[in-house]
């Protein structure tokens, strides 16, 4: 048996700690500016801003450090692939610190924000990935279909709610 030191982070919603807006969305156009160089830090914040918001979608939460530090971020959105709008709501912008990477804080917030949709009744979430599909799978995601978008090949992966 191991012991398991408890994470030296919470989640929070977005709505808690919206000073985190500029901080995250530097962090965000850092990580993607270069696949998404339309989606400046200024949309970005804006995007982001747009997701403070309690039971309803578009939604989002943060990771926040021991010190409060914001450290990783996760949404739901209604629309995430415009080529694909008849598929909805998405999990999106699933990101840790790179510093904070491996320690499991991403499948946290992927936890927290499939337990979010499943609360609010939505049944199924779609997500893309260019290059994490393994990480997705490991956390109960499947396969939908691969797609060219943005040049890149991109798994569509689902995941439904429990029964």
């Amino acid at each position: 048996m191991t012991d398991r030191a408890a994470p030296d982070w919470r989640i929070v919603p977005l709505a808690d700690r919206p000073d985190a807006i500029p901080i995250l969305a530097t962090a965000l156009w850092a990580y993607w500016g270069a696949t998404f160089p339309h989606k400046t830090v200024a949309v970005r914040s804006a995007s982001l801003a747009a997701r403070v918001n309690r039971d309803r979608v578009p939604t989002a939460v943060v990771a926040l450090d021991a010190a409060g530090a914001p450290i990783g971020t996760a949404s739901i959105l209604l629309d995430d692939m415009e080529t694909r709008t008849d598929l909805n709501p998405w999990l999106a912008t699933v990101f840790v610190m790179p510093e904070r990477r491996g320690r499991g804080l991403g499948a946290a917030l992927c936890g927290a924000m499939a337990a979010e949709a499943w609360r609010l009744g939505i049944p199924r979430l779609h997500l893309y990935t260019f290059d994490r599909r393994g990480f997705y799978a490991g956390l109960g995601w499947r396969d939908l279909e691969t797609v060219d978008y943005n040049g890149q090949p991109t798994a569509i992966m689902v995941k439904d709610r429990p029964r």
